[in-house]
């Protein structure tokens, strides 16, 4: 969803991934033309990243905290931080970075989990956010913010289910995707809840 809400675009422009981990998305960004940074803490999954995107003169990888990003003001295009806001004790910081180091010239966008219920769903999140504490929390720094929910819990909950167990899922939903050019977690029209929410900031 990232790749196709950025655009087509972006050949030469300067992309950072903040929370980059294996570098999946970097790697994207890069095979279509962009110049990109991906930083993570974990050096080991920058280290991963490295080896996964060796053969790309595009790219490079930084072991970096999102609260302190290690990059002049206005250096970036766009900035991408895919399920990172919700691991931090201090949402604020990255976003000041974030907005610190974006030069407004193309958009900024961060994913993260719909909050369920009062504590987190995930024990590896810090705080998790319901979509109006979520545009609160944006709206410190940006103003143009538009939240895209996706990932219907139905389809969620159907790969989670052991019945199935997770190799046959995912050999379902390429299925799906291959042959159809369905993906049941891009389809975000006409479901009830969600478990993603994607905030896409223009300015």
């Amino acid at each position: 969803m990232i790749l196709d809400l950025i655009g087509q675009e972006i050949k030469n422009k300067n992309i950072l991934d903040v929370g980059c981990g294996d570098g999946v998305i970097s790697y994207l960004l890069a095979k279509k033309g962009a110049k990109v940074i991906g930083i993570d803490n974990s050096e080991i999954a920058i280290n991963f990243a490295k080896e996964k995107c060796i053969d790309l003169n595009n790219v490079e990888f930084l072991v970096a905290s999102a609260h302190r990003l290690p990059f002049e003001s206005k250096t970036f295009d766009y900035i991408v931080s895919s399920e990172v806001i919700e691991h931090l004790n201090n949402p604020d910081k990255m976003l000041y970075e974030i907005k610190r180091i974006w030069n407004k010239k193309g958009k900024i966008i961060i994913t993260t989990p719909i909050k369920f219920s009062k504590n987190p769903l995930d024990m590896m999140h810090y705080q998790e956010f319901f979509q109006e504490d979520f545009i609160v929390a944006l709206e410190k720094y940006f103003e143009d913010i538009k939240i895209i929910k996706s990932h219907p819990l139905f389809w969620m909950e159907f790969q989670n289910k052991l019945i199935f167990g997770h190799s046959f899922t995912k050999i379902f939903f390429n299925c799906l995707n291959i042959f159809f050019g369905f993906n049941p977690f891009k389809n975000i029209k006409g479901w009830k809840y969600y478990t993603l929410q994607t905030a896409v900031i223009s300015k």
